[in-house]
């Protein structure tokens, strides 16, 4: 959940003054074919496997008006997903602090959105529209049926395990 915290304080740091682009990436992915300059843009979001078909009303989006990352009914237009996000490193760090903000206002009123750090990257994506789009080609995951539409995958998801990653009190 603070990962975009931390990010923020790398960028800040480190990352702005070393390249022109930047991409946020889960580690636990698999890199399939080429990930192209096609993937560039000033603000970058991708298209989540399981929901890109969907009617925007059933999409998966923070429906608690409690919440920070809240989004009404029959608003939004598309769900990204949080596994790959990029821009310039400028425009990543407005993401990641905004998305950060409201992460710790939502921990200091006891409240996780439904898909944590996601629903909070969908919800800037929700105010400040990405200016290129990747298909989820980008980041499919093989247990979810392959449509048709997509005709080379990128990037793919590992199986997660869980169970083993994370420790419950």
């Amino acid at each position: 959940m603070m990962r975009m915290k931390t990010i923020s304080e790398l960028i800040v740091n480190h990352i702005q003054y070393e390249v022109d682009f930047l991409f946020c990436m889960d580690v636990d992915q698999t890199f399939r074919k080429k990930y192209g300059l096609e993937t560039l843009g000033e603000s970058v979001a991708q298209l989540h496997t399981y929901w890109y078909q969907v009617n925007p009303n059933l999409l998966p989006y923070e429906r608690s008006q409690l919440s920070e990352a809240y989004i009404p009914m029959n608003k939004g237009d598309f769900y990204y997903h949080a596994a790959v996000f990029g821009g310039t490193p400028l425009q990543v760090l407005d993401i990641a602090r905004e998305c950060s903000k409201g992460i710790i206002n939502d921990k200091k009123n006891n409240i996780e959105a439904v898909w944590h750090d996601e629903s909070h990257l969908n919800k800037y994506f929700f105010l400040h529209k990405p200016s290129k789009i990747l298909s989820p080609e980008y980041c499919w995951d093989f247990n979810h049926e392959r449509n048709s539409d997509i005709k080379t995958v990128k990037l793919s998801w590992n199986i997660k395990y869980y169970k083993f990653l994370r420790v419950t009190a």
